[in-house]
């Protein structure tokens, strides 16, 4: 009898604490619990933004190859199991489990990266803190989608205003026609004809890469949309650009000095002539590349600034980047950039990118 209860005893325990399993484990059996490991596993290495989590303790739980990346950890060996201080001692995962309130959008420099991060603290059914997750994201990235969506938004208005400045000069071309102008029709047809032709054949001879080419015809498109007088010097030569130059971060230096001296020179309401110069040599060890503009020119005490991350004379928001990206890029290609005050009281940018060295490599006889 007693081994019959003793029996019946140890059954109702394995059930309760089967039970007891079965409600931690929320109900999944072991091959649906490894199924779920394994699809996390790959949905977590799927995402771009780095994601690292720890315990109420500091220790570290998981972390995704992204977060590796950013937070260059990739000597580190074995780093789930480490505590969060002693990779980084900054972190505010912490202050996360210890006030249970979440933080959003923070911006952080790691490194050359500044990071925007998002910190959630993680709770169990009791509504205990048990852990925090933090997401985050190089913020250039998402500068740089944002340039993407804005540029597409400027080509359309860029489009629209051309064919609407084209529209007119079809109208002026018909009435010469029916006033039987004939001469003075074709005299517009041949200038402007004639200044589109003449770019693009110097353009195609003297920059041979079609993307920095198409970045400069883009540019005077834009320039005469803005009635600016924009002018490639025509002692300008670019051939020997090296195909191990990274051309995204070049297109970044090109595009973002164009764009600054435009922007200057349309803060002058004053000037007759909008001027934006640009010149280009490959001639010696380095690529040099001149931006001058007739613009409001960069107060000396500002010299210094106009690289700084945010920093920009007009007060409006989403300003401070483009100088921020041309400095960075030279730097990363090695080069550097200066600035100076032109003779017409504008500014002049210059950046020098060393060329590739090319390295020779000796054939076995």
């Amino acid at each position: 009898m007693i081994g019959f209860f003793t029996l019946l005893f140890g059954i109702a325990g394995a059930i309760f604490i089967a039970n007891m399993v079965k409600k931690a484990i929320l109900g999944l059996e072991p091959q649906e619990i490894a199924a779920l490991y394994e699809e996390k596993r790959a949905i977590l290495e799927s995402i771009r933004e780095g994601i690292i989590a720890i315990n109420s303790k500091g220790i570290i739980t998981m972390v995704n190859e992204a977060a590796i990346h950013l937070l260059e950890l990739r000597n580190v060996k074995e780093i789930t199991g480490q505590h969060i201080l002693n990779l980084l001692p900054s972190t505010r995962l912490l202050e996360v489990i210890r006030t249970g309130r979440a933080e959003f959008d923070q911006q952080m420099w790691f490194g050359e990266n500044e990071l925007i991060i998002n910190r959630i603290p993680i709770v169990n059914r009791q509504r205990q803190v048990i852990g925090a997750v933090s997401s985050f994201r190089n913020k250039s990235e998402i500068f740089k989608l944002g340039q993407e969506l804005s540029q597409v938004k400027k080509y359309a208005e860029a489009l629209r205003a051309q064919t609407h400045e084209f529209s007119n000069k079809l109208y002026m071309i018909s009435g010469l026609i029916q006033l039987e102008s004939y001469h003075e029709a074709i005299e517009v047809i041949s200038r402007e004809s004639d200044i589109h032709h003449n770019l693009v054949h110097f353009i195609m001879k003297e920059f041979p890469d079609p993307i920095n080419g198409g970045l400069l015809i883009g540019k005077f498109n834009r320039a005469q949309e803005l009635k600016v007088h924009f002018e490639i010097d025509r002692e300008s030569i670019f051939r020997d650009v090296s195909a191990e130059l990274d051309r995204d971060l070049l297109v970044t230096i090109i595009g973002n000095i164009i764009d600054n001296a435009m922007d200057a020179v349309l803060e002058r309401s004053d000037l007759s002539e909008k001027t934006v110069k640009v010149f280009f040599t490959d001639l010696g060890d380095d690529l040099i590349i001149e931006c001058e503009d007739n613009g409001i020119g960069i107060p000396d005490e500002n010299g210094d600034k106009v690289f700084e991350l945010g920093f920009s004379t007009k007060n409006e928001a989403g300003r401070g980047f483009g100088l921020f990206l041309v400095q960075r890029a030279a730097t990363k290609l090695n080069g550097y950039v200066t600035v100076s005050r032109s003779s017409n009281g504008g500014t002049v940018f210059t950046v020098a990118i060393p060329k590739p060295k090319v390295q020779q490599v000796r054939g076995e006889l």
